[in-house]
């Protein structure tokens, strides 16, 4: 009697996992939460305008900097600024980044060169990008090749870096291995130093996300005629803090569409990975 009270007191409902451990249901939720912040400060933020507890001047309001978007789409402007900061942001990032990863990963094959020019890269690194803008638009132009630039040296220290020290932490157990098998050193590269440095590769790609789009942003303050950069220095300039609100709003959006894709980006190549 007592073994057969013991046994079926085990039997139950199944154990459900808790809200928050549950991670289809921990993703709607956090989904829900941060779209009911936002809505919440937007909203005590406009009411706090309409009541005069903000200073619309130097805040302006949600429905203020929602007319600039508006009127600028439809006269076109918004599309044009976005599609200019969006080509010089891209350009430059394809340049810089993956151009640093390429330079970090084959600075694996001499460990002489790489500490020959770590000092270099070091000091390069230090220069803020504010600092080589105007040198840039003076070697470059106003055009889009000096933006371009500026974005690829905000990005190239950040992609070599990563890479590097990715290259340089793959396992030697199996470089030796397969160095005893006969494999050359490009093949021992391309076949195991590259696949193991992809984390690092992937993690400096999504680095360079927000360094990339400053760099337009900051090459559009020196000298341009259309950017989202150049749309916030001319709000800034008429003291239109709705405009310059407005420009700030586009610019984290694009920030997060950017992420996106890089994020598609990573999913791909780690599910190519594992094939």
């Amino acid at each position: 009697m007592t073994m057969r009270h013991s046994s079926r007191a085990k039997i139950g409902p199944p154990k459900t996992l808790p809200l928050t451990e549950n991670p289809l249901a921990r993703r709607y939720l956090l989904v829900a939460l941060q779209i009911g912040i936002t809505v919440a400060l937007l909203a005590a933020w406009e009411i706090g305008a309409r009541t005069g507890l903000v200073n619309r001047f130097l805040f302006a309001s949600p429905s203020m900097v929602w007319d600039v978007l508006v009127k600028r789409s439809v006269s076109g402007e918004l599309f044009e600024d976005i599609w200019t900061t969006s080509a010089e942001t891209l350009t430059g990032y394809a340049v810089g980044a993956i151009g640093g990863s390429a330079i970090g990963l084959g600075l694996w094959y001499s460990r002489f060169l790489s500490d020959l020019s770590a000092p270099f890269i070091a000091a390069i690194g230090s220069i803020p990008v504010l600092a080589i803008a105007p040198m840039t638009i003076i070697w470059f132009g106003t055009g889009m090749m000096a933006k371009v630039m500026i974005v690829a040296f905000s990005c190239v220290v950040v992609s070599l870096t990563t890479s590097y020290k990715g290259a340089m932490r793959t396992d030697g157990d199996l470089i030796n291995l397969m160095r005893s098998f006969g494999a050359s050193r490009s093949a021992i590269f391309f076949k195991l130093v590259v696949p193991a440095s992809m984390p690092w590769v992937i993690s400096g790609l999504k680095l360079n996300v927000g360094f990339a789009l400053v760099g337009a942003i900051v090459g559009e303050y020196i000298s341009s005629q259309a950017g989202v950069g150049h749309m916030i220095l001319l709000g800034s300039s008429n003291f239109s803090m709705n405009i310059v609100l407005a420009g700030v709003a586009v610019v984290m959006v694009m920030m997060l569409v950017f992420n996106f894709l890089v994020g598609l980006i990573e999913k791909s190549i780690l599910s190519w990975e594992r094939k």
